[in-house]
């Protein structure tokens, strides 16, 4: 993303949240460096997050969230 090239993602992986830090894995990506993969997945994440919380919101039963 350091030129006009677009970067995405080619393969979609796990974002890990704990108390020390976001751990990005399995993520691969086109026209991308290791940065670029961290940046893009985090965005993918964050919008995979915004639309289960929407779902959760409006109905029960209605997002992926789960409980463990």
């Amino acid at each position: 993303m350091l030129d006009a090239s677009p970067a995405c993602l080619t393969k979609i992986g796990r974002v890990i949240i704990d108390g020390q830090r976001i751990t990005v894995e399995g993520f691969e990506g086109d026209q991308a460096t290791c940065r670029d993969v961290a940046a893009l997945a985090a965005s993918w994440a964050i919008g995979e997050l915004q639309r289960e919380l929407l779902a959760t919101l409006e109905a029960p039963g209605k997002s992926r969230i789960v409980v463990d």
